[in-house]
């Protein structure tokens, strides 16, 4: 069966915010969702594992790549056999990915990077730095020689002109001036929104998320939590140490830190990339026949958990992506606007979504602002 016969849709999100008439206060924040969640096992039961991870790329529009991976991973984990091959030939790939969908959501999403494109030499750069991306991720095999050493070379370039570069720390720099200091500036203190607390979704979960999501599959995927937590994750996430994000600033930072980050690691020697792709992608086996593998998409914290039968077929499989915690409806998205002040006119609404932004959905979403209205 063809991907563009399922029947399935990327679906979108919706925010409706009711806030105090006189002060503009946030009474309440609910999300709705079209998102599919829990059809993996009625697509995959009964397919030859190595049909799916191809299937499963083709399915998601965005971060096709990582989940890609997370599906050989699984599947390798299942069959009792070493991941870590697996991991060494896509990482790469999986680091383009990075690259390329931070890059497009900051200039593409909801904010004020929008309309930095509209200068041509930042379009052009933009432009430059996605054709390479394509070029390292065009097909599922990794892709090498002298096409793809040049195209990290013109990555590279174009993200230096756009500002964006990694110190001797390891830590963002953007130029005096450059597009990457624009756009921070943009969603700096001056735009007066607030940010909870990050509490991270970390590998140190592994082992709840994918019990939980053996346990029950469709309801899990659809909105997680443990024990009570409805944890973050993504950019700013893994670039948390447990105190409160003071501003978009230090949100969108994250993004382009790891933009930066992901230009040094292509093309690096191999040894640099193997002490680090332990971090970005894990598997096991959880038991005869059953394996699961979490990557650190560029949104987040992927999971896949697949069982086969005896005859080496799939039997089940579940997938829980990153955009189901950080939109959850008890989630750290909604305890961010919970805590922040709109407007009721349009500019309510557009600090509405530059917020919600950067929190980098992988699907569309609006914002509606009403007035709460007593019961």
């Amino acid at each position: 069966m063809s991907v563009s016969a399922l029947p399935l849709s990327a679906g979108a999100i919706r925010l409706d915010i009711a806030v105090d008439p006189q002060t503009g206060d946030t009474r309440r924040v609910t999300i709705g969702s079209t998102r599919p969640t829990g059809f993996s096992t009625r697509l995959f039961t009964g397919r030859s594992p190595g049909d799916v991870p191809g299937l499963v790329a083709r399915m998601h529009a965005l971060c096709g790549r990582s989940h890609m991976v997370a599906s050989e991973v699984a599947i390798v984990a299942a069959m009792g056999r070493d991941v870590e091959a697996v991991v060494a030939e896509r990482f790469e790939g999986l680091v383009a990915e990075r690259l390329g969908e931070h890059l497009r959501s900051t200039v593409m999403g909801a904010g004020p990077a929008r309309a930095e494109i509209a200068d041509r030499e930042v379009l052009a750069d933009v432009r430059a730095v996605l054709a390479g991306v394509r070029v390292l991720t065009g097909g599922l095999e990794p892709q090498r020689g002298y096409e793809a050493v040049g195209s990290v070379e013109r990555i590279k370039v174009a993200l230096l002109r756009l500002g964006l570069a990694i110190d001797r720390k390891g830590r963002l720099k953007t130029g005096s001036g450059s597009w990457g200091e624009r756009v921070l500036t943009a969603v700096g203190a001056g735009c007066g929104d607030r940010y909870e607390t990050c509490d991270r979704l970390t590998a140190e979960d592994d082992a709840a998320v994918i019990a939980a999501l053996a346990r029950d599959p469709a309801r899990f995927a659809a909105a997680p939590r443990l024990d009570g937590r409805c944890p973050e994750t993504g950019p700013a996430a893994r670039a948390a140490t447990g105190m409160a994000s003071a501003d978009g600033r230090t949100r969108l930072s994250a993004r382009l830190g790891e933009i930066a980050e992901a230009a040094e690691l292509l093309g690096a020697p191999e040894a640099d990339r193997r002490r680090i792709e332990g971090t970005w992608v894990s598997g096991a086996r959880v038991d005869s026949l059953t394996g699961y593998a979490a990557v650190e998409s560029p949104r987040g914290r992927l999971h896949h958990l697949v069982r086969l039968d005896e005859t080496g077929r799939v039997a089940s499989y579940a997938i829980l992506a990153p955009t189901e915690w950080n939109f959850h409806p008890q989630g750290p998205l909604v305890a961010t606007l919970a805590g922040n002040r709109f407007d009721l006119d349009g500019e309510g609404a557009r600090r509405a979504e530059r917020i919600a932004g950067l929190f980098d959905p992988c699907v569309g979403f609006e914002v509606r602002i009403e007035e709460m209205r007593d019961a």
